[in-house]
Formats: structure tokens, sequence, C-alpha cells
């Protein structure tokens, strides 16, 4: 993937790009003829009126000096998309389902290439869940997730969120939420009746996630969606295995210490698939905790003792290779004590081919 596809925007013309890309208009043209089929080669000084793309160097755009984006200017996204993700979750105890999960969202994604600069937010959200005894919970992790998802962040040299921009925005929002809707939300107003410290230790843990000291990053690098669609395969044809500390969803707060091992599969079409398979090892102290564990949160009420651990965690991603966005991926865990108590998780993402962002997103 040694280029990348500009979309174009309605107002663009050849010397526009040519700045937001700091090159020259010659550079531009010259790049773009040479990587181009016939139908899209330009000629003159004029942009083509069938023309979707421009193609530009990603080696270029690496090798550029800019300056940083001061807080509140405009950035100058050049690539966009939008997505659909579908979160299934899963818990099994001895075999049969206790509870089933099913989340769906959508994303607008966009990438400066030369500033190295994120934004994605969150645009809508549908759930549904068996038994739905924790639905008011899930509104209000949906409420707040919603001032979450909405962030600006530099992307490092594994094209990794590194630092999150805006965090006086997300502090604002969670202020206002607080005064406006937190006490309306049905889980904090039957919470507050049995338990009123319990509603204040989720401000608390608010005020420190919205803070705007926070530093949680890899919460964010952690999340499927982020994890997915900004990792190494972004900025760089190489793929190195990764260390991943992968906190347990069956025997918490234990942290499992992964290696994942990203390989290719195909490269056709401008379509490149990879996969990703995590390798993990238990030492003795950790499976002792994770033992310890089972024995207090599920031995008494599943009956059966501690048997084996076990954990699948891998994906396949599909990345079009014309503008380095994902378009498609799959995401599996599942975590399990052998045959006593399972979590299975199964996460993908469709980038959207018609519902696409305008000039203005």
């Amino acid at each position: 993937m040694e280029f990348i596809q500009y979309k174009i925007q309605k107002k663009d013309t050849l010397e526009s790009i040519a700045e937001k890309q700091k090159i020259s208009v010659n550079e531009l043209v010259d790049f773009h003829n040479q990587h181009s089929g016939i139908t899209g080669v330009i000629i003159g000084s004029t942009l083509p009126i069938h023309l979707e793309h421009i193609i530009v160097s990603k080696e270029h755009l690496k090798k550029q000096k800019v300056r940083s984006i001061r807080e509140g200017e405009k950035v100058p996204f050049n690539q966009k998309a939008r997505y659909r993700c579908e979160q299934v979750n899963t818990t099994s105890i001895n075999g049969e389902v206790a509870q089933f999960v099913e989340q769906k969202f959508q994303y607008l994604l966009k990438i400066d290439t030369v500033h190295n600069i994120g934004s994605v937010k969150r645009e809508d959200y549908l759930k549904k869940m068996t038994p739905p005894v924790m639905l008011n919970v899930l509104d209000f992790i949906a409420e707040t997730d919603q001032i979450k998802h909405n962030i600006l962040f530099t992307l490092d040299e594994n094209g990794q969120i590194k630092k999150i921009l805006n965090r006086k925005e997300l502090h604002d929002n969670w202020t206002v939420y607080k005064k406006q809707q937190l006490f309306r939300n049905p889980f904090i107003i039957e919470l507050a009746k049995a338990n009123e410290e319990g509603v204040q230790e989720i401000i608390k843990l608010g005020d420190t996630q919205f803070s705007p000291e926070a530093a949680n990053e890899e919460e964010y690098r952690k999340d499927f969606f982020y994890f997915t669609c900004f990792n190494q395969y972004i900025n760089s044809d190489r793929l190195e295995p990764a260390h991943f500390s992968f906190l347990s969803t069956v025997v918490p707060p234990n942290v499992i210490p992964l290696t994942l091992r990203y390989d290719k599969v195909s490269e056709h079409h401008e379509i490149l698939t990879l996969r990703m398979v995590a390798e993990y090892e238990l030492n003795k102290e950790l499976e002792e905790n994770i033992i310890s564990q089972y024995n207090n949160l599920h031995q008494p009420s599943i009956g059966f003792s501690y048997t084996q651990y076990k954990l699948i965690f891998r994906s396949k991603i599909e990345i079009d290779t014309r503008t380095g966005l994902v378009k498609t991926a799959i995401v599996k865990m599942k975590e399990s004590i052998a045959d006593n108590i399972e979590n299975e998780c199964n996460y993908s993402i469709k980038q959207l081919e018609n519902y696409t962002p305008d000039e203005g997103n």
C-alpha cells in the first residue's frame, strides 16, 4: 500500500488538494497519473468531472514536516468513512446460555493523513438483551458512551491512538450531562433509592474518565472498533507481532498477556486481507490467581470445580488498499473455564457504501 486515495470534495481543485497535501500541483498530478488507470489520467490544470479520487503517495506524506494543529483549528481530513458494527455477547454456564446481548453501533471516522490525526464520532446505537434485566444499565452506558466516543486524537507511528486532543470538550459535555440528564436516567434513579453512595462513585468515575488531565488512551485502543480501525497495518506494509494486555471477562481483574501475530492472507481487487491470532502462556502465579478468582466468583453458584482456562482471540480484516481504510472486519473472543463458564464476543465491522460522509461532516 504505497499510496492512498484522497476522496475529492465538492469544492476541491488541483491547487487546493496540492495545498492540503503540502506538495506542488505538478507533483500531485505526476504521481496520480503514474498510478491511475488510463480513464483516471489528469490532463491539463483542472480535475476531470468523472474523477472521484486523487492518488497520493503515502511515503511522501510520512516524510513531510508539518506544523501541529492548534486547539480549535479545523482539521483538514482527507479520508472519511462511515461504519456499522455489531457486537454479540453470550454468557454460557454449564453449556447453557445464561445471557445474550446484541448491540449495534454506527460511527463516523475521519483521518488527516498529513498530520496523523483521527476523529471518531458515534452516531447511532441499538441494543437487545435476554434476559432484559440489565437494559437500564445499557441505557446509562449508551448515554455516557455518546460523550466518550466523540474524540479527536493523534496517531502514533503504528497507526494507533497516541493522544486525545479534545479533552476539554469531553469534560464540558460530561459536566452538562451531569447537570441536565444524569439524574433523569432510570438506572441512576433506581440506584439512588438503594445505594446513594453507588451513584456518587459512578459520578467520581465519570469525573476521572472525562477529566482534562485524563490519560486513558489505552482504554480506547482496546475497544474493538479502535483496535481494528487504527492499527499498524494502516501506516505500514510490515506486520510485526504486538503485545496486548487482555483484561479477563471471566475471572477479573486478572490480566492475560497476549502476543498478537498478524499474517497476510491475500491481496486482490484492491483488497488486502489480514489475519490476527493471539497467543498466550500462563505462568504458575497467574494460573493460581485465575483458579482463586474462579473459586470466589463462580464455583459457589456453578458447583463444579475449576477445570482449565482457555482463550481464543482472533480477527480477519479487509483493507481497501486505495484508501488504507478498513472495509470489513470480524473479531472473535471466547474466554472460558472449560465446560463451566464461557464468555463469547463476536464483533463485526462494515464500511457503508452508500451513506458516506459528505463535505459538511
